[in-house]
């Protein structure tokens, strides 16, 4: 039975479980949902009205760490949590840091300010709280990514949902505009190798095919000790 995601593309982690399904080379079918359009249809589907949802054999799986450790429950190979324990702990901790606090400066943020309201919208982008964002907010976490993460490869011996989190939400802060070099190059480094990977690339080449009117104009970011 073929799988079905209910969600929108541009939510990081709707992107993050097509990123994972795409990875293990399993065929699924993307239901557009919009949960800021479609309420009723969301809550419908969602006891929060969230995305994702999958729909996989009569059963209803939600939120996205759920959806990826059932999909490594149920297709187990290639694993979206490799390694060994500390490994898979580092994977799993960078999942969640990318799930909620870089989520909420990168998606609650920027892109919402930029992307949703200002070129989607039509709506006045509230500048002040993008400036706060880059020049006191954001900076830390930047510096402590770009810390965490390896000067070649990935976190663990193998792709994982590390490199499927953290790059699926800063797609969007790319969108946004947001650009990391000069001050953060390992954390750009790591990013663009996981846009090398050819499941990453063909998803680039949708989105900007899809997606590129929205796409904003890069932002400079202050130099970290100016923070």
């Amino acid at each position: 039975m073929t799988m079905i995601l209910h969600g929108t593309s541009i939510s990081p982690f709707v992107r993050k479980i097509m990123l994972a399904l795409n990875y293990k080379g399993i065929r699924y079918e993307l239901q557009p949902l919009n949960p800021y359009l479609e309420k009723e249809l969301a809550h419908k589907r969602h006891p929060m009205g969230k995305i994702p949802v999958l729909e996989h054999d009569k059963l209803t799986i939600i939120d996205s760490t759920v959806i990826a450790h059932y999909l490594d429950d149920v297709y187990p190979i290639p694993p979206l949590y490799p390694g060994n324990a500390q490994q898979r702990a580092q994977i799993r901790w960078l999942e969640s840091y990318a799930a909620t606090r870089v989520t909420s400066l990168i998606g609650g943020v920027l892109f919402y300010q930029k992307v949703l309201r200002q070129k989607m919208q039509g709506k006045s982008c509230d500048q002040e709280a993008v400036n706060q964002c880059l020049t006191h907010h954001l900076p830390d976490v930047l510096h402590y990514l770009n810390q965490q993460i390896p000067s070649q490869g990935y976190i663990s011996d193998h792709f994982s949902m590390a490199e499927i989190s953290l790059w699926s939400v800063f797609r969007n802060g790319w969108m946004s505009g947001l650009r990391l070099q000069p001050h953060y190059p390992q954390l750009h480094a790591y990013l663009q190798r996981i846009e090398l990977e050819p499941w990453i690339a063909n998803l680039i080449a949708e989105e900007d095919h899809q997606l590129q009117d929205f796409y904003c104009e890069p932002m400079i970011l202050p130099h970290p000790s100016s923070s």
